[in-house]
């Protein structure tokens, strides 16, 4: 999105009161200047640096000015000090001023190179050099100021030159842990050379770049202002040719070959050969690091339209890595937070389901921000908003108050509370307009800074606010209709809405609730009881927030539960196995006795076929025809409510079915339902299976009331409760939770966690129980804690050692930074008898120790032990245990020691500690 108006250069009168000073030059200095230049020419052999040595026309011979530093010849305008990039306001259109800031800002800034950093890798992942680059790329994109796009090529022409198989010995040519130079920016100063996933942003920058000056064409055939120290083509389309080549020979010779594991349907893990999370899944944050190259990538391709096949490949990566998010429910929760809207909640990598820290999610947010900009990969505003709202209703607390986690809790280290906004989330003002000022504010107080990715991301957040500037809210919904469908759901459809930019969602209401959204015109309300009557209104949303008028008033009344509607009619089926395509699970439930399930060839014992009602349902009768062939020699029905867990439903024991049995049984409440045929005289074969509810809807008798509730404080802002669980003559389908006399959430199990609490303060609660035709049991008893006190984690910035260490990248101190995504791992080989300890410095008094084993799950046997010389270790009573998992809290009798271990006794591999925090509470 480029400004209205176009960005121009210093007027020349600027130019020249900064040249004045260089028209006094004697010819004495202009023959120094000369004779500099000449040795900074000759020492561009060895590798030195410089830029664009700029002519001042109608002077005696040249004007230059220049500092002398590691990179060479600076600009020939004057370079003062780097002072900060301004903010001229928060509304209105981007100024020139605040152009010139960042472009002054962005001329006292060099690229890093060896030996100048320890880690290249990271450096140029979220470190300050890439950072400047993205940054540069999206003030380019905003801007088209090609001076901005100059200095980001100079970056990337740096960053190339820096990679281990172009830069000479000692700092490049290095072997790697490939065994070969590969073409990597490693992430350590000692050998072999480390390189991971953050090599990922390095390709991304080249290729990033590359696409930019691609999406110019005007400027192809033009010399690179800067020139062309590194021969790296001197038009900009060669430039271009040039870093869209060598970001493909990295994914080519490193990223494919030896990094990725991409055999799981496209998904990145990483490949059992990376002494880096080997075996395991990337997180997040690392897939938006492989994911920004390859998108890129694909973009540059498609412009010079040369490899179609190579596009498609890099695109397929980036879409499956979108749509494991965004499609697969068990990569992340999608819940209705407290403010009605729809919100995400997700963890560090897709196995992990809630509490990424605030670090980690802002990372998030921009890669997913970057692909939903691309317009490549289908990412729609409304699947965006959900992040928005998270961060709008979950994550602020107040006036410059940010939670620490993504689900609204706070930890340490990326987990801890802030006072400013993390610039990934600077985007999501475009979806959520209402929180643009108290981001604003937060980040940017006195209107200057010297974050880039913040300058940056505010600025297109501005950009984009002013060029969509819309205060129009959509046309109201016209021809909403209700129709039921079933005893449990009405279908609503309307007639679209119009808006001056375009709609993003409608909201549904059932009276003055808001019970979901769409992002098309039309929705099915589930779970209703039977012959009960409801009302709806539905209102459209656009980007900026705007909501419309409500449409008109539609109702409907539910079914009656009818002992003539087959309940098995159009759902989800699945069998044990298949004969072939023509004789599926579905094909048993179509209602067609013609066509016919039958398991696999060779397969006739413990053979089953299923239906998933999609929600809890009660039924207490099942038909069940064996017309073709009547094989079956002994049968069972099942229930379950997860899929797998199966419960035999009393009474439904048989033998043999043959051509039409009808199985009648005690109400059952309960999402799937099995045929199980524990034998048959050949492969099994089902014409049809009916299920019914004979009862009619006529439940009127509440559950019985839960009993045993208790209440237990895990941590200073969580209560756990569990109970007995209630009967009922149908079902229990859930239980509705009540702090006080506020109902504060329900469960489908005999447990809840109560979270988000104050520290140090009871609360009381009581339980209830609901059946599927809404009748609520009496309370529980009531059962009442109190919170735990607030907690320092006592290991932070202490002193900390091990048994041994896989290498200078995985030492014992990474398992107490504060940071899950680091780790410490003991030395190859080295699984028994491990451990890794913390020196307190001083006897300091303890009783509980949070571990957390997240990227590889290997301990089998483990205890915690004490010392107060370092040498002699006891073992603490009650802390021996066999699984660690992702994270374990081990409370004990509080004891007082200098030292602390952790002690592996036996692991299934290299043992590997992602966290270790020690409390006293």
């Amino acid at each position: 999105m480029w400004l209205r108006a176009t960005a121009n250069t210093p007027a020349d009168g600027d130019k020249k009161r900064g040249y004045s000073n260089m028209l006094a030059f004697s010819v004495t200095t202009c023959v120094v200047v000369l004779f500099l230049l000449t040795i900074l020419v000759v020492g561009h052999r060895f590798g030195l640096i410089f830029k664009r040595i700029t002519m001042v026309k109608k002077t005696c011979i040249l004007g230059i000015g220049f500092i002398v530093a590691s990179s060479g010849l600076l600009p020939a305008l004057p370079i003062q000090a780097a002072g900060s990039m301004v903010v001229d306001s928060f509304d209105g259109p981007i100024t020139q001023n605040e152009i010139n800031s960042f472009k002054s800002y962005i001329s006292t800034l060099e690229p890093v190179v060896w030996p100048n950093t320890g880690s290249m890798q990271s450096e140029y992942a979220q470190g300050k050099s890439g950072e400047s680059i993205k940054a540069m790329g999206l003030m380019y994109e905003i801007t088209h100021d090609t001076a901005i796009l100059d200095r980001m090529i100079y970056f990337c022409d740096v960053l190339l030159s820096q990679r281990n198989d172009k830069l000479a010995a000692p700092n490049g040519q290095r072997t790697v842990w490939t065994n070969t130079i590969a073409p990597v920016w490693p992430g350590n100063t000692t050998d072999p050379a480390s390189a991971d996933s953050a090599n990922g942003d390095s390709v991304g920058h080249l290729a990033y770049c590359a696409k930019l000056i691609l999406q110019t064409p005007s400027i192809w055939n033009t010399n690179v202002t800067n020139g062309d120290a590194y021969s790296h083509g001197a038009t900009y389309k060669q430039r271009a040719l040039t870093f869209v080549a060598e970001a493909d020979y990295v994914a080519n010779q490193f990223l494919f070959p030896s990094l990725l594991d991409l055999s799981k349907g496209n998904k990145l893990y990483f490949s059992t050969q990376s002494p880096y999370m080997s075996g395991g899944v990337f997180p997040w944050n690392q897939q938006m690091m492989i994911t920004y190259g390859f998108q890129n990538l694909a973009a540059s391709h498609a412009i010079l339209a040369d490899n179609p096949t190579l596009v498609t490949k890099y695109d397929n990566i980036v879409q499956t890595s979108l749509n494991w998010f965004f499609n697969d429910d068990s990569a992340k929760q999608t819940y209705v937070d407290a403010a009605g809207n729809t919100a995400y909640n997700w963890g560090y990598n897709p196995t992990l389901l809630g509490g990424e820290d605030s670090n980690h999610a802002s990372l998030d947010v921009a890669g997913f921000y970057r692909a939903y900009l691309s317009g490549r990969y289908g990412i729609t505003a409304a699947m965006m908003k959900p992040f928005a709202n998270m961060y709008a209703d979950v994550m602020m607390k107040g006036p410059n108050s940010f939670s620490g986690r993504v689900d609204g809790t706070d930890g340490d280290g990326h987990g801890a509370p802030t006072t400013y906004a993390r610039s990934g989330n600077l985007f999501l003002t475009a979806l959520r307009p209402d929180m643009y000022y108290a981001l604003a504010n937060a980040d940017l107080a006195s209107k200057s800074t010297t974050s880039m990715d913040t300058f940056s991301r505010f600025m297109w957040a501005k950009n984009q606010r002013y060029n969509s500037s819309d205060t129009q809210a959509p046309t109201a919904p016209t021809n909403l209709t209700a129709s039921a469908v079933s005893s449990s759901q009405i279908n609503l459809s309307w007639t679209a809405s119009t808006d001056n930019v375009g709609v993003t969602e409608y909201e549904i209401y059932r009276g003055s609730t808001k019970v979901g959204s769409s992002v098309t015109t039309s929705y099915s309300d589930k779970g209703l009881s039977p012959s009960t009557v409801y009302s709806y209104t539905v209102k459209a949303m656009d980007a900026a927030g705007n909501l419309s008028a409500a449409s008109n008033t539609a109702s409907a009344t539910t079914q009656a539960v009818s002992p003539t509607t087959n309940l098995a009619t159009g759902k989800t089926y699945t069998a044990s196995t298949t004969w072939s395509a023509s004789y599926s699970a579905d094909k048993a439930f179509d209602g067609d006795t013609t066509t016919r399930w039958s398991a696999a060839n060779g397969s006739l014992n413990d053979q089953w076929i299923a239906i998933d009602f999609g929600s809890a349902t009660n039924y207490n009768q099942a038909v069940i025809k064996e017309i073709s062939f009547q094989r079956v020699t002994s049968y069972k029905l099942q229930s379950s409510n997860d899929g797998t867990n199966y419960t035999d439903i009393a009474g439904t024991t048989g033998t043999t079915i043959g051509a039409n049995k009808t199985i009648s049984f005690s109400n059952v409440n309960s999402r799937y339902l099995r045929l199980y045929v524990s034998t048959a005289s050949a492969v099994p074969t089902i014409d049809e299976i009916e299920v019914y509810n004979t009862g009619g809807g006529t439940d009127t008798q509440a559950p019985t009331a839960p009993t045993n509730l208790t209440a237990t404080a895990t941590s200073s802002s969580q209560i756990n409760l569990s109970w007995t669980a209630s009967t009922d003559n149908v079902g229990v389908v859930s239980y509705d939770v009540y702090r006080g006399a506020t109902k504060v959430g329900s469960s489908t199990t005999p447990s809840y966690s109560d979270t988000g609490l104050t520290a140090s303060t009871a609360y009381s609660y009581t339980v209830k129980a609901k059946d599927a035709a809404g009748n609520i049991s009496a309370a529980s008893n009531t059962a009442s804690a109190t919170t735990l006190g607030t907690a320092t984690n006592l290991v932070l910035g202490k002193t900390f050692n091990a048994s041994s260490t896989w290498s200078t990248s995985y030492t014992a101190a990474l398992a107490f930074d504060g940071d899950a995504a680091t780790r410490w791992s003991a030395a190859k080989g080295s699984i028994n008898d491990q451990w890794i300890s913390v020196d307190f410095g001083a006897a300091t008094t303890y009783n509980q120790a949070v571990i957390k084993e997240v990227t590889f799950q290997r301990v089998t046997a483990y205890k915690l032990q004490s010392s107060n010389d370092g040498t002699n270790y006891t073992d603490i009573s009650s802390t021996a245990g066999t699984t660690i998992g992702a994270s374990k809290t081990i409370n004990f009798t509080p004891v007082t020691s200098r030292y602390l271990r952790l002690y592996i006794t036996t692991a299934s591999s290299e043992p590997t500690i992602n966290e270790m925090e020690v409390y006293n509470k």
